[in-house]
């Protein structure tokens, strides 16, 4: 099996798991700081990424300081980072109060139109399902149940985004 930092999938987990003793500057770094990228390279793709995720204001924070939607958005920075091929959502709207929810839900829209990037987004919301998804696929206990574009109405479960 390939080492993690061979597969090419950002990770953005459900609760951020962001580092406590880091900073949001250096949350974001962190994976080209692993791939010895030059400290250069590393402050630039920082800089394009919080204003991209709308948090340049934040990268002297560390995450206790930081709201649940601040958190999300450094989460989903620190997996951009190094221009993965394939974005794994895992329920990153789940735990944001529905203002939150809504920008961060049109935040990740406009980040998967403006790179292109391919995105699993896990959720069990069937509506953040059809508004995210180009594909959506329902399943029950592992097995695929249905299969829709977004625009169609399947019964819930996981979306393909």
């Amino acid at each position: 099996a390939l080492p993690p930092a061979l597969r090419g999938i950002g990770y953005v987990p459900q609760d951020g798991a962001l580092f406590p003793t880091m900073t949001v500057e250096d949350q974001i770094g962190f994976a080209l700081y692993v791939r010895r990228r030059a400290p250069q390279e590393i402050a630039a793709r920082v800089r394009d990424l919080a204003e991209m995720l709308e948090i340049p204001h934040l990268l002297r924070r560390y995450p206790q300081h930081l709201s649940g939607g601040e958190a999300q958005r450094v989460a989903l920075g620190r997996a951009l980072a190094f221009h993965p091929h394939v974005l794994l959502l895992d329920e990153p709207l789940s735990a944001l109060d529905p203002q939150t929810r809504e920008h961060m839900y049109l935040l990740i829209k406009r980040i998967r139109q403006q790179t292109r990037i391919t995105a699993i987004h896990v959720t069990h919301s069937q509506q953040e399902a059809e508004a995210l998804a180009d594909v959506v696929l329902t399943l029950d206990r592992g097995q695929v149940q249905c299969r829709a574009t977004g625009d169609q109405s399947p019964v819930s479960g996981a979306a393909e985004a």
